[in-house]
C-alpha cells in the first residue's frame, strides 16, 4: 500500500511541470477548479486501482513469472534428460559396433578355421588315394614282372624240352632264340 500511495503521489507531481507547460502554450483552460476536480479524481482512482487492481495484477505477474520459471525449469531438465539419453544411446551404439565387430570376426576366423580343416581334410584324402594308387602301380607291377618271370620260366622249359628232342645246331639254336622273342612279345602285348 505504501509503494502504491508513492507511486501515485509521485505520479501526481510528475503530472504538474506537464500542466504548467499546457498552461504556457494556451491547450489547457484557465478554470482551476476543473483542473483540481479532475486532479483529486484521478487521484482518487489511482488509490482504488491500487488498493483493489494493482495488487491483483502483480500477483497475476508473479504467478505467471512462476509459471514461466517452472517451464524453463522443466524444460532444461527435459533438455538435461534427453541429452543423458542421447548420450546413453551413443553408448549402447558403440557397443553394438564393437559386438558386431567381434562377431563378424569371430565369423571370420571360424570360415578360417573350417577353409583350414577342408583343404587340411582334401590334402590327406589325396595323399591317401596316391598313396593307394602307387601301392597299386607297385603290385600291377610286381604281378605284371611275376607273371612274365613264369612265362618265360614256361618257355624255357618248353625251350629245353625242344632242345632235348632234337639236337642242337646252330640253325635250330637260332630258329629257337627266335620263337622265344616272339612268344616274349606275345606275351608284352598281352
Amino acid at each position: 500500500m505504501k509503494t502504491t500511495l508513492r507511486f501515485t503521489l509521485g505520479l501526481g507531481l510528475a503530472t504538474l511541470p506537464v500542466v504548467a507547460r499546457a498552461e504556457e502554450s494556451g491547450i489547457v483552460p484557465t478554470d482551476y477548479s476543473l483542473q483540481i476536480w479532475t486532479l483529486v479524481t484521478f487521484v482518487v482512482l489511482l488509490v482504488l486501482l491500487a488498493k483493489f487492481a494493482f495488487k491483483p495484477i502483480a500477483e497475476a505477474l508473479d504467478r505467471r513469472g512462476q509459471t514461466i520459471k517452472a517451464q524453463l525449469d522443466e524444460a532444461q531438465k527435459s533438455r538435461a534428460e534427453a541429452k543423458k539419453l542421447i548420450d546413453d544411446y551413443q553408448k549402447q551404439i558403440a557397443e553394438a559396433r564393437m559386438e558386431a565387430g567381434k562377431v563378424i570376426e569371430e565369423a571370420r576366423q571360424l570360415g578360417e578355421k573350417v577353409r583350414k580343416e577342408v583343404v587340411d581334410k582334401a590334402n590327406t584324402e589325396a595323399s591317401a588315394i596316391v598313396s593307394r594308387s602307387q601301392e597299386e602301380i607297385i603290385r600291377q607291377k610286381e604281378k605284371g614282372i611275376q607273371e612274365m618271370k613264369d612265362t618265360i620260366a614256361g618257355l624255357s622249359v618248353q625251350i629245353a624240352g625242344r632242345i632235348i628232342e632234337k639236337e642242337v645246331n646252330t640253325a635250330t639254336h637260332k630258329q629257337l632264340i627266335d620263337g622265344l622273342i616272339t612268344d616274349l612279345a606275345k606275351v608284352r602285348k598281352q
